[in-house]
């Protein structure tokens, strides 16, 4: 044991060398751009109690996530946001994710009507697209349990604001746990680009009817659902 040397100090002596007589790389938005997975956006996430990856300690419980695909990058407790439009949104995991945006498709009302049952694997509500100035990145932000939904209109009444994102504390008699809230947001950001806000908006707001996914037991297991 007295011979024994950390081998990693020596190599991490050379890696600090060679990253400085390196050019500079690019930069992490383009790294980002590089390693999109399709037309998709980020969602953005409250990870609470409930997340697997919580569970497992493998995230942060109540911080936000970044979630595109199987990537999930902590942004924090708290993140500031641009509130640029809304949509409704009905969700039904399974073997197969089905998305529905139409509140008329009659599987919107089917999915609506078991939200609430346990287990169940339905959700709807308002879902938002938003701006994350921290990351420069266009996301969504889908409140789709029951507990989100009531403090959905706080982010509503923000739109074409921005607003920070935080966490609070619910409790009832048997269990506590923690939601997500918008208040209204202190620190000055950079605004994105005019002309790629309305190129996102008009994505946002024209969804197809219906989006029907294969899912793994990979991203089964990157989906969260709070109360």
């Amino acid at each position: 044991m007295r011979n024994w040397k950390p081998k990693f100090a020596e190599e991490d002596q050379a890696l600090i060398k060679l990253d400085a007589s390196l050019p500079a790389m690019p930069s992490d938005e383009t790294f980002l751009a590089a390693t999109k997975t399709g037309d998709w956006l980020p969602r953005l996430l409250l990870m609470t109690a409930n997340s697997e990856k919580v569970k497992s300690a493998a995230f942060p419980m109540n911080h936000y996530a970044l979630i595109n695909g199987q990537n999930m990058r902590d942004i924090g407790t708290t993140v500031d946001i641009l509130i640029i439009a809304w949509r409704a949104k009905a969700i039904e995991m399974g073997a197969e994710v089905i998305t529905i945006f139409d509140t008329k498709n009659p599987a919107f009302q089917r999915i609506q009507d078991r939200a609430d049952e346990k287990d169940s694997g339905c959700m709807f509500g308002p879902e938002y697209l938003v701006y994350v100035p921290a990351t420069k990145e266009f996301a969504t932000f889908f409140m789709g349990s029951k507990s989100s939904r009531r403090e959905a209109p706080g982010v509503k009444a923000r739109m074409f604001k921005s607003g920070t994102l935080k966490s609070q504390l619910v409790k009832t008699k048997k269990y506590q746990w923690q939601v997500p809230m918008c208040v209204p947001c202190s620190t000055a950001f950079e605004m994105p680009d005019s002309d790629e806000i309305k190129v996102q908006a008009e994505k946002f707001l024209n969804p197809p009817a219906q989006v029907i996914e294969k899912v793994d037991a990979a991203d089964k297991a990157a989906t969260d659902r709070d109360r």
